[in-house]
């Protein structure tokens, strides 16, 4: 191996490496200590530079995808069961890490505003179907609809 790819390949490991940590966190959860989060961060280091000359796509979504499969491995390992949640079952429409800041954003939004989100976004429910499933005015959903692009959009 010539000093350029370990070059490349030890500045892939400082860019990439709390992204890694977070997403392996994020599917392992409590389910494994410390130790094992970070043998998986390893093994998805080494994935990658073993199969640095397959890469096809964005280094980023690459390096994510290698971190969910190889917690999702562990936790087979180790015969751990683990749900899919409803981000992971979106994951292949939209790249592993918008999926975090999509995620992050939603739980910010109150339990009925995360109600009113997922009836009209992800059921295809009409306003005027939400405010008799939920007892409201169909104005109140609409301005709740409002707020909650309006947080949703917001920066912080």
């Amino acid at each position: 191996m010539s000093n350029n790819i370990q070059f490349n390949i030890e500045l892939v490991i400082d860019e990439y490496s709390n992204y890694i940590f977070k997403i392996v966190d994020n599917v392992v959860g409590t389910s494994l200590p410390y130790q094992d989060k970070e043998e998986i961060v390893s093994d998805v280091f080494y994935l990658l530079w073993k199969n640095q000359n397959n890469i096809q796509s964005n280094l980023k979504s690459y390096i994510g995808t290698i971190a969910r499969n190889c917690s999702y491995e562990k936790l087979r390992k180790n015969k751990i069961t683990f749900e899919y949640t409803e981000v992971q079952d979106i994951s292949n429409l939209v790249e592993y890490d918008n999926i975090l800041i999509i995620k992050e954003k939603l739980n910010k939004l109150t339990a009925e505003e995360k109600n009113i989100f997922y009836l009209y976004y992800v059921d295809g429910l009409k306003i005027k179907d939400i405010s008799k499933k939920l007892n409201k005015n169909i104005s109140a959903i609409k301005i709740k609809l409002f707020r909650i692009r309006k947080k949703l959009k917001e920066d912080n």
